[in-house]
């Protein structure tokens, strides 16, 4: 279990990290290019469609993770508060 909530942390933080916001905003500018295109094509609409998707559900992913990392340092023992500190 433990393995698995490193895991997730680690996974976190390199969604936080400086490279994957800067993808994400380099995305948001490509959609704000597209957004304000008077006549877009289908597919370019369908690419708006798809990178909101997507960006929604990482957002709904990280979420997820980190109330289930919240949750596993809740359910921890007094005791092995100390083993968890270790294991990050």
């Amino acid at each position: 279990m433990a393995q698995h909530k490193t895991s997730v942390i680690r996974f976190l933080n390199e969604l936080n990290s400086k490279e994957v916001k800067s993808t994400f905003e380099f995305l948001s500018t490509i959609l704000e290019g597209l957004e304000d295109k008077n006549d877009p094509d289908r597919i370019e609409i369908e690419i708006v469609d798809s990178a909101y998707q997507v960006i929604e559900k990482l957002s709904v992913l990280e979420s997820m993770l980190r109330k289930y990392v919240n949750d596993e340092n809740n359910k921890s023992l007094p005791g092995s508060i100390l083993s968890d500190l270790y294991e990050r």
